[in-house]
């Protein structure tokens, strides 16, 4: 038998008498149909419709709050009606038909979203959009601020190294490299040694600084590369 999303089962499931208090939601495995009634909901965080029979994802305009949705095991064919929550984090719609990649388009504008499953890390729970010849490309092309797809940590190294790439290609006629100077500039062999040892002390200091700033920033350089891996 259908059930329906109504307040009464809002209220029941959740605890909360006010829907204003309902923080998080679970109605899974109850043969829902429709997403209906959670306008009422506006600062629900969390939502978990799984394991229904829902095709359509609806009426979730007023969940500006939500950050987390499960949709996992349904018949959802498009991502359709998710842009409307612009502070979710986390998607997950595994075991759905969702079958054409042009579909990520309508989850590109969430600037918040760290994590989609469009199946399990194991491969399984796989929608048909996941044997796409571009799947993993299109999805890291269209939602390069994401860092977890389906259960997999991306890196996202070398589309930062592609990005410093061409903005150096693209700077590179406007910089003027000064010609180098000499740092014995002046100075002839014929000197007593006594002149010599003067002249190297201040260049040798010089050198020993340079070579303590570059320890310096090749450190800062590992711990940067480190943080994007």
């Amino acid at each position: 038998m259908e059930t329906k999303i109504s307040h009464s089962l809002i209220k029941a499931v959740s605890g909360e008498f006010d829907l204003e208090s309902v923080y998080k939601l679970t109605l899974n495995r109850m043969n829902i149909r429709a997403i209906e009634n959670l306008e009422g909901c506006v600062n629900l965080q969390e939502l978990n419709l799984s394991n229904n029979e829902i095709e359509r994802i609806q009426g979730l305009e007023k969940l500006q709050s939500l950050r987390k949705i499960t949709l996992t095991s349904n018949k959802i064919s498009s991502l359709q009606g998710l842009d409307k929550c612009a502070a979710l984090e986390h998607i997950f719609v595994q075991d759905n038909m969702i079958d054409n990649i042009s579909e990520i388009a309508n989850v590109s504008a969430l600037k918040n979203l760290k994590s989609l499953y469009l199946r399990n890390i194991d491969g399984s729970q796989k929608n048909p959009v996941c044997d796409h010849p571009s799947y993993r490309s299109s999805i890291v092309r269209q939602l390069p601020h994401i860092s977890i797809l389906d259960g997999e940590r991306l890196k996202h190294s070398n589309t930062l190294y592609a990005d410093a790439s061409s903005s150096q290609t693209t700077s590179t006629a406007q910089v003027q490299i000064p010609e180098s100077k000499s740092w014995l500039s002046g100075f002839t062999w014929e000197e007593d040694k006594d002149d010599v040892d003067k002249l190297l002390a201040p260049i040798q200091a010089k050198f020993d600084a340079v070579m303590s700033d570059s320890k310096k920033l090749n450190a800062a350089a590992v711990a940067l590369l480190s943080h994007y891996q």
